[in-house]
C-alpha cells in the first residue's frame, strides 16, 4: 500500500513539474498589458507565422469570453499623458507587415467582435510583397491602406521603412529610418500613430550608449511607444515605452498554448 502511494505521489509531482515546465501550469497569471503578435491568418496555409481562420476566430471568441478589452496605442498615449489607468483586462492586438489578405482574413473577424488592432507597416514595401523574405505574398496599397483605415478600430504604426533589424543599424541610419517612414505615409495620406514595431524584434539591446542616443531620438521625433518581443506581460505604468513586449501568437500554437499565452505571456516556464 505504501509503495503505491509512493508512486502514486512521485507520477503526480512528475506530472505537475511536467506541466509547469511545458505550460506554466503552476505559475500565477501576470497582471498588466499583454500585447499579441501576429503576422498572417490565412487559409492557405498554416505555420510558425500564419495562423489559420478557424484558429483566429476560436482564439477571439475566447478574448471576448474572458472579458478582454481590446486598446489601440492612441488610447495607450492618452492614458499614459494623462496618468490614467488602464481598463480591466486590457489586450493589444497587432499584425506585423500588413499583408493584403489581413482584410480577407482577419478583418472580418475582428469586425465581428468589435475588437480593435494595430497593423505595422514595412512602409518602403507598400503595395509591393514581402521582398525582405524572398517572399511573394502582398503588401497592402497605399489604397488598400487608408480603406480599412476608415475603420475606427483599426489603425496603422510602422514596421520600420526597409524592414532592416534596428540592431543592425546606427544611429543615423535609425533616423533616416524613421523620418522615411514618416515622409512616406504623410505623402499618401495616410494616417497613423507614431508606434514602432522593431523588425525581427531587434534593437541594440547590449549598447548601451547606442540604445540610449536613440531612445533620445525617438523622444525627438515624437514616437510614443515602440515593440520588442520578450514574450511577456507588460507591467502598467509602462518602465521603458520603448521596450514594449510581445507575445508571439504561432499558427503552429495549440489552443492552449494560446491561453497559456494571454495569461502568462509565455507557454513554457523558462522560454
Amino acid at each position: 500500500m505504501m509503495t503505491f502511494i509512493f508512486i502514486s505521489t512521485a507520477v503526480i509531482i512528475l506530472v505537475l513539474v511536467w506541466l509547469t515546465l511545458e505550460y506554466s501550469f503552476l505559475i500565477p497569471p501576470k497582471t498588466g498589458l499583454p500585447v499579441l503578435m501576429y503576422h498572417k491568418v490565412s487559409a492557405n496555409v498554416t505555420n510558425r507565422l500564419s495562423v489559420s481562420p478557424g484558429n483566429f476566430m476560436k482564439q477571439m471568441e475566447y478574448i471576448r469570453k474572458k472579458g478582454y478589452k481590446t486598446m489601440s496605442f492612441a488610447e495607450l498615449a492618452k492614458i499614459r499623458e494623462t496618468g490614467g489607468i488602464l481598463p480591466s483586462h486590457p489586450i493589444v492586438l497587432t499584425f506585423d507587415d500588413a499583408f493584403a489578405d489581413f482584410t480577407e482574413w482577419a478583418l472580418p473577424t475582428l469586425k465581428k467582435f468589435n475588437f480593435k488592432a494595430t497593423v505595422f507597416i514595412p512602409v518602403a514595401y507598400i503595395g509591393k510583397s514581402n521582398l525582405w523574405d524572398k517572399g511573394s505574398d502582398q503588401i497592402m496599397s497605399a489604397d488598400q491602406i487608408k480603406a480599412v483605415a476608415e475603420d475606427e478600430n483599426i489603425e496603422f504604426g510602422m514596421h520600420s521603412f526597409l524592414h532592416r533589424s534596428y540592431g543592425d543599424l546606427n544611429l543615423e541610419d535609425m533616423q533616416d529610418d524613421l523620418e522615411n517612414c514618416y515622409q512616406t505615409l504623410t505623402f499618401y495620406g495616410i494616417r497613423f500613430v507614431h508606434v514602432l514595431a522593431y523588425p525581427f524584434g531587434g534593437y541594440p539591446k547590449k549598447d548601451k550608449l547606442l540604445k540610449s542616443q536613440m531612445k533620445q531620438m525617438f523622444r525627438e521625433k515624437g514616437l510614443e511607444f515602440a515593440m520588442r518581443i520578450g514574450n511577456r506581460i507588460n507591467s502598467w505604468p509602462l518602465k521603458n515605452p520603448y521596450e514594449m513586449k510581445r507575445i508571439d501568437i504561432k499558427g503552429t500554437d495549440n489552443f492552449t498554448t494560446f491561453k497559456t499565452k494571454i495569461r502568462k505571456g509565455r507557454k513554457k516556464l523558462f522560454s
